[in-house]
């Protein structure tokens, strides 16, 4: 979810520990708190693309790190808040606040390894996009109000919109679910690895990924709220298959443990572009019903042992911002 999102949600946490006066400063410790946890961004190297991807949302997320990851906060912040607060009520405000971030970061599409060091697995909800101004409004205008009148009681509501909001969000990816399995029924396809994420921004539109044989088919799905349902319908893909696609990389080169971590990193989802010579993760395109996936792996296939870089293809032309508008209010095609 986006920095200001978990900055509101953290005030609201840390400044549900104190009363009266104190309040402002506790929000201020579970804010800063809860944007601590994504400093695991900046772990990265120029020589290997994947490590960033790798290492965001790792241990920085899991549940095992939240009563350390507190106590750096209150070790960085006490200069600022120690006087102010103390320390038993700084770590407990830092405590707070970040602990609301997995919260928030598992009903997105990236995956949170909330279960290290015991599992590798990536939870992800697919609930919500990693920008959703309704939500950071629902539980953003409780937070400024409370702090402003100092009344800690107006934070529940907080919880309460933002639980509503996820609520609503499940409700729809399972009535945004139903319409692609309608779609898929249509083709004579049984839908494999089916997997719905709401589009940029919003709840409304969904993108909607599923394989049918060796192809991934790629379509944009609205259910019927404030408008008709209604299904767009992409295209398809070839799923990736290393013995018919890169057959001359060895496994053992740099680039073919590469395209494994890929592999792993989005779960199987993915795609070789052959023409741009990119591997793709297919869960993600800049549009809801986009064939070309947003990023990943370009390399040279006559070069395994040289480092691949990482693209980001988010370019919208007129016609796709058009298309989408229409989509995310429900025209027919």
């Amino acid at each position: 979810m986006d920095l200001l999102t978990h900055a509101l949600v953290g005030a609201a946490a840390g400044a549900a520990t104190r009363r009266g006066t104190g309040m402002r400063h506790a929000a201020l410790a579970g804010a800063a708190a809860a944007l601590l946890v994504d400093l695991d961004y900046f772990i990265g190297s120029a020589n290997d693309p994947l490590l960033q991807i790798e290492f965001h949302r790792h241990f920085s997320h899991s549940l095992v790190f939240i009563p350390l990851g507190a106590l750096l906060a209150t070790v960085l912040l006490w200069p600022l808040l120690g006087r102010r607060l103390g320390g038993r009520s700084l770590y407990l405000a830092t405590l707070a606040g970040y602990a609301t971030h997995w919260v928030i970061d598992i009903c997105t599409s990236y995956g949170v390894h909330l279960f290290w060091p015991f599992a590798e697995t990536r939870v992800a909800l697919d609930l919500l996009s990693v920008v959703d101004p309704v939500f950071t409004l629902l539980v953003g205008t409780p937070v400024a109000v409370a702090l402003w009148r100092q009344q800690r009681a107006i934070l529940l509501a907080t919880a309460i919109l933002g639980a509503l909001y996820v609520g609503f969000a499940a409700w729809q990816q399972q009535q945004a679910e139903n319409l692609a399995e309608a779609l898929a029924a249509t083709r004579g396809h049984a839908a494999e690895s089916l997997l719905l994420r709401p589009s940029f921004g919003n709840t409304l539109l969904w993108r909607s990924v599923y394989r049918h044989g060796d192809r991934w088919y790629l379509d944009a799905v609205r259910p019927g709220l404030l408008a008709e349902a209604q299904t767009y319908t992409g295209g398809s893909v070839p799923a990736f298959d290393r013995a018919r696609d890169l057959a001359d990389v060895p496994e053992d080169s740099r680039i073919g443990q590469d395209i494994d971590r890929l592999d792993r990193l989005s779960d199987g989802y993915l795609v070789w572009v052959s023409s741009a010579n990119r591997m793709g993760d297919i869960r993600f395109s800049a549009v809801p019903d986009g064939v070309s996936p947003m990023w990943g792996l370009e390399f040279d296939p006559g070069a395994p042992d040289e480092a691949p870089t990482w693209f980001i293809d988010r370019d919208l032309t007129p016609a796709m911002r058009e298309r989408f508008l229409d989509q995310l209010l429900g025209r027919p095609r």
